[in-house]
């Protein structure tokens, strides 16, 4: 009888903090990875302010592992929730955004000092690294363990800490998270639908919505006997990281009272997934799980290809189509797999993601900062004390983005805003601009 080869992470403690539902989707699934080699995981969802998760979004991310625990705290809570985990947790995965993991670095420094029994922190992102990559890489690159998608993320990653002189090699390349356990379908759905897989800020023009929408009604009508869905990114009463515009639901519930097999579904991605004959999207990160499963998967080009749209992402894969595209050959498959490998989908993705976070756990962990600030990948220190001392941690945290931190602004941003609404007013705009 072979002798049993002993888990990777056996005794090990790893707990998680998230916000967002993407976010906790993408915590759990780094824990589930790391359940299955023997660690005990914990997670912790983080609720801010009159943004708490909806239960069918607590559902959808306890789906993933039903056997890891869930806990509900307030973000301010996180120092406290923190603190004890020093020498007693192993790692902590940060599940969050890339303003609140440098808030949560900030905070991890006040609670556990310059302790050398500190769990190893460790960072990823749920999606499609498009806009701001670089910067989102940067707010992330205190933790010990930075996991991207693809070689180029890595690429771009160590370029900027080689421009600033900074170490890159916390980073390893894991691939989407969120794809480790994808695989291509084996049967073909009988009667497959048709599924648009909506995000909550992109397109951003009322009118280019409403353009979308138009053309998923026509969709319908062009293939009757095939059901054309729409999924919304969340319902109008749940909260997402971005600002959603949300109408486009509405608009294609009344549009389904004339089209019959157009219709509305809050079911999971991967549900709708299973039965799905043609994905359709902008630019969602569904696009990558469509691909990965070998269904047909259509990136929609009318409106252009650009960064704004997040679309440019998918500029060498083969699936950018416009609408009278689709509606003439929606089911077969377009998409090149060499390009979906190179971006994302990294079946060994997990095995790569438990070596290397055990490889950082035979290793002690070195204080978070020797100054009482962030990574200098932040900015230097002179600016970073600078940014403490005029905003506090919340300027810090914003990369410089919030500049009306103290009251002394405030009346300045009224002047400004009632200068602006009063030129070409003559002698009373030069009054203001004094």
């Amino acid at each position: 009888m072979a002798p049993v080869v002993p888990k990777r992470l056996e005794g090990r403690k790893v707990a998680a903090v998230a916000c967002f539902d993407s976010f906790g989707k993408l915590a759990m699934t780094l824990l589930a990875a790391c359940r299955r080699e023997g660690a005990e995981t914990t997670l912790h969802l983080l609720e801010l302010n009159n943004r708490a998760l909806s239960r069918r979004q607590r559902l959808e991310i306890r789906r993933i592992d039903p056997r890891t625990p869930i806990e509900k705290h307030n973000w301010s809570d996180l120092q406290n929730l923190c603190s004890p985990m020093a020498g007693d947790v192993d790692a902590l995965i940060l599940g969050l955004d890339g303003q609140r993991s440098r808030d949560a670095l900030l905070q991890l420094h006040g609670a556990w000092g310059h302790s050398t029994t500190r769990p190893r922190l460790i960072s990823a992102y749920p999606g499609i690294l498009f806009r701001f990559a670089l910067e989102g890489m940067l707010d992330r690159s205190g933790a010990d363990l930075l996991c991207l998608n693809s070689q180029q993320d890595l690429s771009t990653y160590q370029k900027g800490c080689a421009a600033l002189g900074l170490d890159s090699s916390n980073a390893v390349v894991t691939g989407l998270p969120i794809l480790w356990r994808t695989h291509p379908r084996a049967e073909f759905p009988e009667n497959p639908s048709i599924v648009f897989f909506e995000q909550p800020s992109i397109p951003v023009h009322p009118l280019q919505r409403r353009f979308v929408c138009e053309q998923l009604r026509d969709l319908s009508a062009a293939w009757p006997n095939h059901p054309v869905i729409f999924k919304p990114r969340t319902s109008s009463i749940e909260s997402t990281l971005h600002r959603r515009h949300g109408e486009m639901a509405s608009v294609i519930d009344t549009m389904s009272h004339q089209q019959t097999n157009l219709k509305l579904s809050f079911k999971p991605a991967t549900q709708l997934l299973r039965k799905c004959g043609c994905a359709i999207t902008v630019s969602s990160t569904a696009a990558l799980e469509s691909m990965a499963m070998g269904i047909s998967t259509r990136i929609v080009g009318d409106l252009g290809v650009t960064e704004t749209l997040g679309n440019h992402f998918f500029a060498d894969s083969g699936a950018i189509a416009n609408f009278a595209a689709i509606r003439d050959n929606p089911f077969e498959v377009l998409h090149n797999n060499r390009w979906l490998q190179a971006q994302g989908w990294n079946p060994e993705g997990d095995s790569r993601f438990i070596e290397a976070l055990a490889s950082r756990l035979q290793m002690a962990p070195t204080p978070l900062s020797s100054s009482d600030l962030g990574p200098t990948s932040w900015g230097s220190e002179a600016w970073q004390r600078t940014a403490l001392s005029n905003g506090g941690r919340r300027m810090l945290s914003s990369g410089g983005a919030r500049s009306s931190q103290r009251k002394r602004h405030h009346t300045r941003r009224i002047i400004r805003t009632v200068r602006d609404s009063v030129v070409g007013f003559g002698w009373l705009s030069k009054l203001l601009r004094k």
